[in-house]
């Protein structure tokens, strides 16, 4: 009996020290993630200057939906690693740190304080990622085009547990609150964007600029937006037809009015009238397109 016995007991002890460095693997891999995202880019690592989705944002929601699929066995790893072993070394001050699990003794709630830390960081990397934009309309492209990647991914992932053939997602884990708190940040920086596009209309007012004046700088201003616009990578539909609703809604109608409050017939006005609403709301339309 005992040397039946003897191999088990070996066995379990070999079994028990490939637990711990699994445990210690994870840990750090956790940790690094994190580490990662409060402080993403260095000079060689900047995102591409299109304002599309950025590399560390699609795979680390890549990286999550593949940590959700082993929850079950990874929430006892979570429990024993404790709440916040994550964020070792990280002031709980930082704004991308939720304080604690609902549960500090329950796996499940300590894998799902996880995953919301990793979402506000991952958010605070787009914001990161948007201030490396050299243009203004290009920052609040990328930040739209990232954060609603982001949305989509927890929408799209949300009650799909009320399906009983389907596993809980990462927009159930984290939480609606997560979701609406992406969902003010693309609506801040949808204002921004229309700020932009306002801002090619500086000249209407001024006084001291005759109407055609007025029009040629507009003209040159929207010119130089469209031709920046070409560049973007938007593949998202929702995204682009977003953009191109707040930008028709920010220039069309102020343009109409300029038109109206200045019924100049000289040629100098007649030369510098390049674009007839219509035209206008026809070119924003197509501003992204190859």
């Amino acid at each position: 009996m005992t040397a039946l016995l003897a191999p088990n007991k070996n066995q379990s002890a070999n079994m028990a020290k490939m637990a711990g460095r699994l445990q210690a693997h994870l840990t750090k891999s956790f940790v690094a993630l994190t580490v990662l995202l409060r402080s993403p880019f260095k000079e060689d690592t900047t995102p591409k200057q299109t304002g599309g989705v950025n590399e560390l944002v699609s795979n680390t929601l890549t990286f999550l939906s593949y940590v959700i699929g082993y929850k079950d066995l990874l929430v006892s790893l979570f429990l024993s690693m404790g709440d916040g072993h994550w964020n070792q070394g990280v002031s709980q001050q930082s704004p991308h740190v939720s304080h604690h699990a609902s549960d500090p003794s329950d796996g499940l709630s300590i894998f799902q304080h996880y995953l919301r830390d990793v979402i506000d960081a991952l958010s605070f990397t787009i914001d990161q990622g948007g201030k490396h934009m050299k243009r203004p309309a290009l920052q609040f492209v990328f930040l739209i085009n990232n954060h609603s990647y982001l949305a989509r991914a927890l929408r799209d992932t949300m009650y799909a547990g009320d399906d009983e053939s389907q596993s809980v997602g990462l927009g159930d884990l984290v939480g609606r609150s997560a979701l609406l708190r992406i969902e003010s940040q693309i609506e801040r920086s949808r204002k921004g964007y229309i700020a932009t596009w306002k801002a090619l209309m500086s000249s209407f007012p001024a006084s001291s600029l005759a109407p055609a004046e007025k029009l040629s700088m507009f003209n040159q201003g929207l010119d130089d937006m469209m031709r920046v616009q070409r560049s973007y990578d938007l593949f998202d539909a929702d995204v682009r037809a977003m953009l191109i609703s707040d930008a028709t809604d920010a220039i069309v109608p102020n343009y109409e009015m300029f038109l109206r409050q200045n019924p100049d017939k000289s040629p100098e006005f007649a030369r510098a009238m390049k674009y007839t609403p219509r035209d206008l709301q026809r070119r924003i339309k197509g501003m992204l397109d190859d």
